[in-house]
């Protein structure tokens, strides 16, 4: 709904007015009514009216002096104006102001009625306009801060690339070479909401004197300085701002300043404080307690708070030890995991692990992230299959049929017969009990025997495809991509590329 302010100084015409809009119109409200040129400046300043119907010739100020007065603070507003007489002299002082259509009295109802109308569509569009410019706004304003949050948590184990870098500077418009990160965090009893709202007012205090860019890790906050100016003096009045928030405890870490290229090193060093204050407080017993805690997490029928708690960890551990000691550690880890699994739940879903012999050839972190977190994937999912109860008969009579036979063509009709089931029971069987699909559940069980052979390296791909049970390689192919992220070449490129 829109709202219209009629300016005449002839109670007759705001009488007219305002009866049609309010019998005859539906998408426009009368607002107010003015009857000089004076008077409307000041009701529109109340009012903002969409609409405004301007008499020109009234006492005081004219209607085209009005609109000069109001127009500036309201660019959008729409004015018509109406005079008794035709005048080309005041149509060329209107065409600056913006003004939408020019009548002359007396006007018709089916004059004012079709003017509104082109005054609806003008207005709609507008509107449309500017939602489309607020969605613009919005969405611009999303991916930025995904890409912020991107770009400062990868910082937590490796250098930025020159692309990542660019795109960074490039979308927040920094120009610098380099730049110094501090982490912080907010320790002692304290919620989530409260630790965010202490790192937002960090920052935005802080953002008075630096520019800065954050996010949230880990529970930490790790702040960005580029050097496009003076950082000098920064730790103090970073320090003076976490100490203006007691009784709120924080631990302050402070990197150094680094190229972009290198700004790893940094975090490495602003971690130090946390790293000493972790091994203050545990032992070996405390370590061996958590890595019990995050195993049951990764386990648990709920395991929604699994990823932060494993990714806590692994972070603290791989900037805590050197990455040949840390990858150590997350076999342990795994090691630990694996043996809380029913073996026979593993043999017979296929998921064969060797904690040892796949972490530890491993090259960077961004591998090991790869891995952990595909791993971790499969491993719920075939507990998940284990937590359950025993299968219905003809499930377990299926799934053993399936594994014996996984290298011939099979069909899911041809599996039912086999146990006098119907097609669509069986079916209904592996989505209740194994949250899968019967084509599925196979693929997924031909492409683990498929790695396996990929990994002996003794078969061609074509070799490899017929024997887990596929007819046609590209088909194999495909499937293997799909389900797998990467294609059967790929992977054996890999292989060698590790061998090497």
């Amino acid at each position: 709904m829109y709202q219209v302010m009629i300016v005449d100084d002839e109670e007759p015409v705001l009488d007219s007015f305002a009866y049609i809009l309010r019998k005859d119109v539906t998408d426009f409200v009368l607002c107010g009514k003015a009857r000089s040129g004076t008077e409307a400046v000041n009701m529109i300043q109340k009012l903002t009216p969409d609409l405004v119907f301007m008499d020109i010739q009234m006492p005081g100020i004219d209607g085209i002096e009005a609109i000069k007065q109001i127009r500036p603070n309201y660019p959008n507003t729409v004015f018509i104006l109406a005079t008794a007489y035709e005048r080309f002299d005041i149509a060329q002082k209107a065409i600056p102001l913006g003004v939408f259509s020019y009548l002359v009295k007396p006007i018709s109802k089916r004059t004012l009625l079709e003017e509104l109308s082109k005054v609806k569509n003008h207005l709609d569009q507008l509107k449309n306009k500017d939602h489309r410019r607020l969605e613009d706004v919005r969405l611009l304003q999303k991916k930025k801060g995904e890409e912020k949050h991107r770009f400062l948590s990868n910082l937590i184990w490796r250098d930025p690339d020159d692309t990542a870098t660019n795109e960074f500077l490039q979308l927040f418009h920094i120009s610098c070479d380099r730049a110094v990160l501090y982490l912080i965090e907010s320790v002692g009893n304290i919620s989530e909401d409260q630790k965010i709202s202490l790192y937002e007012s960090i920052t935005e205090k802080i953002q008075y004197k630096y520019q800065c860019f954050d996010t949230i890790v880990t529970g930490r906050m790790l702040l960005f300085f580029p050097e496009e100016h003076s950082l000098k003096n920064l730790d103090f009045h970073l320090q003076k701002i976490v100490n203006q928030l007691s009784p709120y405890t924080f631990i302050l870490g402070q990197g150094g300043l680094y190229p972009l290229s290198s700004l790893h090193k940094s975090f490495s060093e602003a971690f130090k404080p946390f790293a000493a204050a972790e091994k203050k407080e545990k032992s070996y017993s405390a370590d061996r307690e958590r890595v019990q805690f995050i195993c049951n997490n990764i386990l648990a029928r709920d395991n929604s708070g699994s990823k932060s708690s494993f990714e806590d960890y692994w972070i603290e551990i791989f900037n805590s030890f050197s990455f040949h000691v840390a990858l150590g550690k997350m076999v342990a880890l795994f090691t630990r995991l694996l043996g809380k699994l029913d073996t026979h739940v593993l043999t017979a879903l296929d998921l064969n692990i060797y904690p040892a012999e796949e972490i530890m050839v491993l090259k960077s972190v961004d591998e090991w992230q790869q891995w952990s977190e595909h791993i971790i994937r499969r491993i719920q999912k075939v507990n998940k299959i284990n937590n359950q109860q025993s299968y219905p008969k003809p499930l377990t009579a299926s799934l053993a049929y399936i594994r014996e036979n996984y290298q011939k063509p099979l069909q899911l009709s041809l599996v039912a017969d086999e146990y006098g089931i119907t097609g669509s029971y069986l079916s209904r069987l592996f989505k209740k009990h194994l949250d899968t699909t019967f084509i599925d559940y196979i693929n997924q069980l031909r492409l683990n025997k498929a790695i396996i052979l990929l990994e002996s390296k003794k078969y061609s791909i074509k070799e490899i495809a017929y024997m887990v049970g596929y007819q046609d390689p590209n088909y194999f192919s495909r499937i293997f991509r799909q389900h797998m992220g990467i294609s059967p070449s790929d992977l054996e490129k890999e292989g060698i590329k590790n061998d090497k």
